[in-house]
């Protein structure tokens, strides 16, 4: 029996290393990424001025990265190929140069109720936090003095939010996002805490 358990236990393990592929970032670091996803990199100023629906309050987006480079406000997003709405359902990663030690000066009590009111500035509505964590179990620490977590209403209906924040280079904070459909989420947030937690 327990032959066949840790049979079972290293076929699965397998199956996920077939199903995905190792890619650079465009911010220097590593993930493994399943194969049901592609990557395509952007600038967030370019985004911003495709945003025709304006869905993003852009004189507070402006606001909150004033004292940013332009070519440091750069994002990597994952789509899913084929199921989901892109739109709606998608990964980003964004890096910016900040030391995270300045973030982790604020206590979760803190850190919470402040990332609900950016969030809302940034998409100009009340929104909902459902978790807001400090390292979680299911995220791997690796070489990132801590880990945050938050989970929150998205920018369109019917959408979640997924934030881990962390470093992965030293002077540098890096934010993973998730962004999905409520009744994707279950499947999508599988694969972004794998994405995650493969960063090398």
């Amino acid at each position: 029996m327990k032959k066949i358990f840790l049979s079972i236990i290293f076929l699965l393990v397998s199956i996920q290393f077939v199903f995905s592929k190792e890619v650079r970032t465009r911010f220097g670091f590593y993930i493994n990424l399943p194969n049901n996803f592609t990557q395509l990199d952007a600038n967030i100023d370019e985004l911003l001025k495709k945003d025709n629906e304006n869905t993003i309050n852009k004189e507070y987006f402006d606001e909150l990265m004033s004292g940013t480079a332009k070519t440091d406000m750069n994002i990597e997003y994952l789509f899913p190929i084929k199921k989901y709405n892109p739109e709606t359902n998608n990964i980003n990663i964004a890096m910016v140069k900040q030391d995270f030690k300045e973030i982790m000066a604020f206590t979760i009590d803190e850190l919470c109720p402040e990332m609900r009111s950016m969030m809302e500035s940034l998409y100009n509505k009340k929104i909902r936090s459902y978790q807001c964590l400090k390292n979680p179990n299911n995220i791997q620490r690796k070489s990132s003095p801590a880990i945050y977590y938050f989970e929150l209403d998205g920018p369109f209906k019917n959408q979640r939010m997924h934030m881990v924040y962390l470093q992965v280079r030293k002077g540098y904070s890096t934010t993973f996002t998730l962004g999905c459909e409520i009744k994707n989420c279950s499947n999508l947030v599988r694969d972004f805490v794998s994405i995650v937690n493969s960063r090398s």
